[in-house]
């Protein structure tokens, strides 16, 4: 489940008009941060992006679909993340927008870390 670091420089940098982009290494590939939020994933040289209700459906419109992983022998999917049409990862201004809109739905799940209270 490697994923190169070319396309996560590649990612990054067509994004890189939109602020505060970051790749960070994890399960074999990439988390794609802005700020301090991630909403996009780089597992197997494929990007996915995260999604919610309202745009979920463009991704199934285009017969795009959710990560897929084997976990203990079986096959567990992650919902909210669903795998970049080619077509849009090919166009940088539309692959952008698709990347606001991943933002927007990783902002809205986001849940902010609690601090842990003084020990008394």
């Amino acid at each position: 489940m490697a994923t190169s670091s070319e396309l996560a420089d590649y990612i990054t940098e067509m994004l890189e008009p939109l602020g505060d982009i970051r790749a960070h290494r994890m399960f074999g590939g990439y988390g794609i941060k802005y700020g301090e939020v991630n909403f996009a994933l780089l597992l197997d040289d494929l990007p996915y992006f995260r999604v919610d209700e309202s745009s979920r459906p463009g991704y199934e419109s285009r017969g795009s679909e959710p990560f897929r992983y084997q976990r203990k022998g079986k096959t567990a999917t992650l919902v909210n993340y669903w795998e970049v049409p080619a077509e849009i990862l090919d166009d940088p201004e539309i692959f952008r927008d698709w990347a606001r809109t991943a933002i927007d739905a990783a902002f809205k799940a986001h849940k902010p870390k609690r601090k842990k209270a003084p020990a008394s």
